[in-house]
């Protein structure tokens, strides 16, 4: 008999988790995670991300449609490789 080679997830190889992003609103906002800008995520969509397990942070800052004041959020935590979260803003 030979060796059975058993093949980790890659979300334990890469040591990452995922995170889903959702902008429920009607207005596009940017994408940072860990200070890096990722994309523009539209209205009403979503995207999801693997992000290197540990300390992380993301940011969403509103595009358009606001009156005075621009929307920023925040969010950091600390999370174990090959879980799922998500995050509605």
């Amino acid at each position: 008999m030979g060796c059975v080679q058993t093949s980790l997830p890659t979300c334990e190889q890469n040591d990452t988790f995922s995170m889903e992003f959702t902008n429920g609103t009607n207005d596009p906002y940017d994408l940072y995670i860990n200070d890096k800008f990722q994309q523009i995520v539209s209205a009403k969509s979503r995207v999801t991300y693997d992000i290197p397990a540990g300390y992380w942070s993301a940011e969403v800052v509103q595009r358009s449609g606001y009156n005075l004041n621009q929307i920023d959020k925040f969010y950091s935590d600390t999370y174990q490789s090959c879980t799922d979260y998500a995050i509605i803003f």
